[in-house]
């Protein structure tokens, strides 16, 4: 790892991490560099710090953004500090970290990390507003209201053919034939028929870009494709959506509209979130046939909403709390 320099014990850190397969050892290592960053600070090595000192640490360096990433976090602290013990680097030969339960995880979430995850219907039209291209408009409005689909597939096989306007209904389809009706207000299905008749896609969310020689971003032509919505912008394209453009996408909005948090999930649980959140305030009580009901409008669980309900419930109940609803 040797792209991460740590100002605290760098080489204890180091080999810490080069026992870990790459792709574990990347992830931990921003761990570490959050936690050394603490370290800097108090002039103590992590297991050095008080009960206390790691309370502000795990609260004030990690912006937990849910119980599951405080705990995810917290374990890998506790198995640097278990290694450091058992290097015989650690005199009072405690890990004060063994104290912590998942049950304190949600104490350690950080409330505007939180909201950037989750995107209440006033910030969802905010960052909409900040997007120049109805297609990318159109990339945030779906998985909000319910439309996923493994792979996300669901949007990529979208077509003009599955709007029901009358009924305020659209078709969904997964790749191995199955079909699903949604219903969706008229405000979705009139972006939807905004990205068909969509001709160009403005590069660089309609901005100057410092390249000098071009004065204004490129328009890129977008070719119709049969009657699919989401078309690949280029002369020369005939080509819809893959699964990994539209990831790429999204990574251009999360600058664009200046949130790291902004996903496919975090947008599809904002949806049921919100779900939840209107119908907790109208009857002060959201009860598990609402939660199943929500399960099945967004297919949550694969189709298996009496399986899968409870993990919303678990979602909204933490969310809840946090926001103060």
């Amino acid at each position: 790892m040797a792209g991460f320099l740590f100002n605290v014990e760098n080489e204890v850190k180091q080999e810490f991490l080069s026992k870990k397969p790459s792709q574990t050892a990347e992830s931990d290592a921003f761990v570490l560099r959050s936690a050394d960053q603490y370290e800097s600070l108090t002039g103590k090595s992590i297991y050095n710090l008080s009960y206390e000192e790691l309370k502000e640490m795990i609260a004030m360096q990690f912006k937990n953004s849910s119980p599951k990433v405080v705990t995810k976090n917290v374990s890998v602290l506790k198995k640097y500090i278990d290694f450091c013990i058992g290097k015989n680097l650690v005199e009072h030969g405690e890990n004060r970290l063994d104290v912590f339960v998942a049950s304190n995880a949600l104490k350690f979430v950080n409330r505007q990390a939180l909201l950037n995850k989750y995107i209440s219907p006033e910030k969802l039209k905010e960052y909409q507003n900040i997007l120049y291209n109805e297609q990318d408009k159109l990339l945030l409005q779906l998985p909000y209201v319910g439309v996923w689909g493994k792979g996300l597939e669901e949007i990529i096989n979208l077509t003009l053919n599955d709007i029901d306007e009358k009924n305020k209904m659209i078709t969904l389809s997964t790749n191995d034939g199955k079909h699903r009706r949604l219903e969706v207000d008229l405000y979705t299905i009139g972006l939807i028929e905004d990205v068909y008749k969509q001709e160009t896609y403005v590069e660089n969310n309609g901005e100057i870009t410092t390249n000098i020689r071009r004065s204004e971003p490129r328009k890129l032509k977008v070719n119709q494709v049969e009657k699919y919505i989401f078309r690949v912008p280029g002369q020369h394209k005939y080509e819809v959506f893959t699964k990994n453009l539209l990831n790429s996408r999204m990574k251009r909005i999360q600058k664009w509209v200046d949130n790291p948090y902004l996903s496919f999930i975090s947008l599809r649980d904002s949806g049921m979130l919100t779900i939840a959140s209107k119908t907790c305030i109208e009857k002060g009580i959201v009860t598990k046939e609402d939660y199943i009901r929500i399960s099945e409008k967004f297919n949550y669980g694969a189709g298996q909403p009496d399986r899968y309900w409870y993990v919303i419930k678990t979602m909204f109940e933490q969310y809840k709390e946090v926001v103060g609803i």
